[in-house]
């Protein structure tokens, strides 16, 4: 019986194999990148949006808090008023003093109260930027010096407005200051002194223009990157309304 051999094929891949194969892998790994590029895309918007609406509840929050522990004072020293409580809110700044600094450094002449601004300053990139200023002190500069720290950025529009009980509606300007409630400025030292320790122990027509407000709006629009709108509002209730006797 005589025996055969059978010897295995040695033909190889033709170029056009090749070819069509190489074309099936780019054709796939193409669909894959599309497909992972997209991925990547939607989580990166995805991870913007939550930045943005992030910022948004931050800075909000921040300014109800601030404007929860804000308060007037009816006491002033009358010879020489170094200190003056106040609250000036417009449309898009607010400067009023304030109960809730915290004291970071013990050894420092420094109280619960405060001073703290919010206004908008230009922004390097889409929009303005939101500021918070803190004054640890309470003076007869209020909206001078501080210390500023970036609340926002991207800010499109910030719209503030006070409720007005006597009105029964919102109006875009609140202002509270001692300086307003009587034209002294001309007086001498003496009848100066006088007009305000009489209107300060009468509470004649003080207690009506003097106080706060008791509601305030707020609204807040950011930008994201691609120039979408994010609009952020909420109201704050204000508990210190009449001036204190201290």
């Amino acid at each position: 019986m005589s025996g055969r051999t059978v010897h295995a094929s040695s033909r190889g891949f033709t170029l056009i194999e090749v070819l069509v194969a190489v074309g099936i892998l780019a054709m796939v790994s193409a669909m894959v990148y599309g497909s992972v590029s997209v991925t990547l895309r939607s989580q990166r918007l995805v991870m913007k949006t939550q930045d943005v609406y992030h910022a948004g509840r931050v800075a909000l929050t921040r300014m109800s808090g601030d404007l929860s522990c804000a308060f007037l004072s009816k006491h002033v020293g009358v010879m020489e008023r170094v200190t003056e409580t106040l609250f000036k809110g417009g449309e898009e700044e607010l400067v009023f003093t304030y109960l809730c600094h915290t004291r970071v450094f013990p050894t420092k002449p420094e109280s619960d109260q405060g001073v703290i601004s919010y206004f908008l300053k230009s922004g390097k990139g889409k929009g303005k930027t939101l500021i918070r200023k803190e004054k640890a002190y309470i003076d007869d500069s209020p909206e001078r010096e501080g210390d500023e720290q970036i609340l926002v950025e991207g800010v499109k529009d910030l719209e503030i407005e006070y409720w007005d009980p006597e009105q029964e509606d919102w109006t875009d300007t609140w202002k509270a200051e001692l300086d307003d409630m009587e034209p002294i400025i001309q007086d001498t030292e003496a009848r100066k002194t006088q007009k305000v320790l009489t209107k300060l122990t009468t509470g004649e027509d003080l207690d009506e223009e003097f106080r706060l407000p008791p509601r305030i709006r707020i609204k807040l629009v950011l930008l994201d990157e691609w120039g979408g709108d994010y609009d952020f509002e909420t109201q704050v209730e204000l508990r210190m309304l009449e001036a204190f006797q201290w």
